[in-house]
């Protein structure tokens, strides 16, 4: 995980703010020594310049990413020299103000910086916003309060401190809900947006060894466009992959329940995982992709239907001896080997034995 930037810098920041907790819980006890002001300094440093990192790390933004590091760099280089200024020298008074300014200049950058990565259509960025609020307000209490201007009579020095607990709360937040996303485009085909043959894989993996354990049936589909690489060479890859999105789409359209899985297998092959499908169910739903695709009515001129169709094979078995999921994968290819030699645009259920569970199952 902190080979991952954002997580390291987020992580960077929560160490700097258990720093700072611990300074500031010590220094009340002794009354800030010049030592203890030396380390709340340092811990305060490290956790503007890890928040920009993370800031900077976290957010995906494609445009204006120079420009906003132009302008975030010297206001943080000049934070963190008032910030050691003030808790280093004796002239406390005028780094202070100084402090607080750059303080909120580095605070309204950083958010512009979410801003635009929300407007760029980057999702996570709105537990970033929120984020921010919760940290500006902290700030603002804090400050407000120590000159004076709000709740004069009251300490409210641990503001500051409860506005970045819960904006670290929200980052993690953030973190997570980013993480999600990137999951998600791993288990999904770049070009068709259904599922892609390593989530295939997985959602087989796991259909079998339900199977195993319960005695149930697996289904199988493997589809492929009919004719794909002839409508490939004759209209140009773009139509091609025009085609695979609308067909993907069908496909998908096809599986009802929430288990089953229609992935792209490769090229212009999908397939469908059906756990608890047994050979005439599996089979209806290779129909109703047939019907689905059919339904689309994609022009295809040389095709004799005039229209682009696929052929379906299915499978379906439960765990046997001499079954396995790689057995039923097969024998759906197989089934889709036969569907095209019968002259294509069918769905062929191929002659599975699957009545006698395995002994493991029973």
């Amino acid at each position: 995980m902190l080979r991952d930037p954002p997580f390291g810098w987020y992580a960077t920041t929560m160490f700097s703010l258990v720093g700072l907790t611990l300074v500031e819980g010590r220094a009340a006890v002794l009354g800030w020594p010049q030592t203890m002001r030396g380390s709340e300094g340092l811990s305060l440093a490290i956790y503007y310049v890890a928040l920009t990192g993370f800031c900077r790390a976290f957010l995906g933004v494609a445009r204006w990413r120079r420009t906003l590091d132009y302008l975030t760099t010297p206001v943080l280089l000049a934070n963190v020299a008032a910030i050691l200024s003030d808790k280093l020298t004796r002239w406390h008074a005028p780094w202070s103000l100084i402090e607080e300014v750059l303080q909120a200049a580095l605070l309204v950058l950083l958010f512009a910086r979410g801003v635009v990565a929300r407007r760029q259509g980057f999702a996570p960025a709105r537990f970033y916003l929120v984020a921010f609020v919760f940290g500006a307000i902290g700030l603002a209490v804090n400050d407000l309060n120590l000159h004076g201007i709000l709740f004069p009579h009251a300490k409210l020095t641990r503001a500051f401190s409860a506005g970045l607990a819960l904006e670290s709360l929200l980052f993690a937040l953030a973190l997570a809900d980013r993480n999600r996303a990137l999951s998600a485009l791993v288990s999904l085909d770049g070009l068709t947006g259904i599922a892609n043959r390593r989530s295939f894989d997985g959602a087989l993996a796991r259909a079998w060894d339900r199977a195993r354990r319960t005695g149930t049936a697996l289904g199988v589909l493997m589809i492929d466009v009919d004719h794909f690489k002839r409508f490939n060479d004759t209209h140009g890859h773009q139509a091609g992959d025009e085609i695979l999105r609308r067909v993907a789409q069908a496909v998908q359209g096809a599986v009802l329940r929430p288990d089953d899985v229609a992935a792209r297998y490769g090229g212009e092959e999908f397939a469908i995982v059906l756990p608890l499908a047994e050979g005439e169910a599996a089979r209806v739903v290779g129909e109703r992709v047939r019907h689905n695709v059919r339904a689309l009515a994609i022009p295809y001129p040389e095709a004799v239907n005039g229209i682009v169709t696929v052929s379906v094979g299915v499978a379906s078995a439960r765990p046997n001896r001499g079954v396995n999921e790689g057995t039923i994968v097969a024998a759906a290819d197989q089934a889709l080997y036969q569907a095209k030699h019968e002259g294509r645009d069918k769905v062929v259920l191929a002659p599975l034995d699957h009545s006698t569970p395995h002994p493991a199952v029973r």
